[in-house]
């Protein structure tokens, strides 16, 4: 209203100047004011400790491969200074010095890099967050356990780099996608919902670490319109061979990667032999999908439950 106030003032100057023989008067407009920063900024991490942001980072570090993926995704790849060794998605994250491994921590690295704020998943250990909160160094450390998590660090990423607009789409576009695998799934009912073992991976020792509940797996699984067949099973803990076979499920996924493959195909060919009974591997029901997808709690969970749905349910999704 402001704005059309004054260019009708103007109009009304110059007609009068042409009407007078008057020197002709310039407004001026009513300059508007700039936003206030939002920093420093004080960000509380999921285990409520506090980092404070002194402007917009211009130099960050990451020491998970899923915060890595939300990084990128918000268009800060050119900010990223340091990742971890696991961080190879997209391609061009594998050009960024490492300065970690899974547990492990170079602290000379992360110095030389010299960040503005380090986001750190659980999966790096307290030790090694207490000690780069002790050099000095913001520390910003995420628990990365559910899709509700992944949301919530999602914005909470988006608002300590100033990209919060982007953090809300990538939300909307995660939603959208759970959407609307779920707009195929939510009718049936529970004799139209198969048994599914969705493990971790398959291991040299045989030993078996499932989706238990509490897993973003299990939140897969129930939204592809499966049962999960570890649903006793909390969390990421050992399924003995006995329990499996007590629960036969009807069908096994397994995320498969160059490390687990060998194991992958010595379970496909029998020659884990407790699993041979088993209906799932009678029937010919074990599914191998990308571990790069499947084990990695980052944005990309919304396809990985749309590919396991698409085994679980092909009829629906055609």
């Amino acid at each position: 209203m402001q704005a059309k106030y004054i260019i009708i003032t103007a109009l009304l100057v110059a007609a009068v100047v042409a009407v007078c023989g008057c020197s002709t008067v310039t407004p001026t407009a009513t300059p508007t004011p700039a936003p206030a920063s939002q920093y420093p900024m004080t960000i509380s991490d999921y285990y409520g400790r506090t980092a404070t942001l002194t402007h917009a980072p211009e130099r960050i570090v990451s020491t998970s491969a899923a915060n890595t993926e939300i990084l990128f995704d918000l268009g800060l790849v050119s900010k990223i200074v340091g990742v971890d060794e696991h961080s190879d998605y997209p391609a061009e994250a594998t050009t960024i010095t490492h300065v970690s491994g899974f547990a492990e921590v170079s602290y000379e690295k992360i110095t030389a890099a010299n960040p503005d704020v380090i986001f750190a998943e659980d999966i790096i250990g307290e030790e090694a967050v207490t000690k780069l909160r002790d050099m000095g160094f913001q520390v910003i450390e995420v628990k990365n356990s559910n899709l509700t998590m992944i949301r919530k660090n999602i914005e909470l990423f988006g608002k300590a780099t100033n990209t919060s607009d982007k953090a809300a789409a990538l939300v909307n576009s995660i939603d959208a996608e759970v959407a609307n695998v779920s707009a195929k799934t939510a009718g049936l009912n529970e004799s139209q919902k198969p048994k599914v073992l969705l493990v971790t991976g398959l291991f040299p020792d045989e030993t078996i670490y499932p989706f238990g509940n509490g897993t973003y797996g299990d939140e897969l699984l129930a939204l592809a319109g499966a049962r999960n067949a570890a649903e006793n099973i909390t969390l990421y803990g050992v399924m003995s061979h006995e329990v499996i076979l007590k629960e036969d499920p009807d069908m096994i996924i397994v995320p498969v990667d160059d490390i687990s493959r060998p194991s992958y195909n010595a379970f496909k060919n029998g020659s884990m032999a407790w699993a041979t009974g088993l209906s799932a591997y009678k029937n010919g029901k074990v599914y191998e999908v990308d571990a790069n997808i499947m084990n990695r709690p980052s944005p990309r969970l919304a396809d990985a439950g749309l590919i396991i749905a698409r085994i679980v349910h092909p009829e629906l999704f055609q």
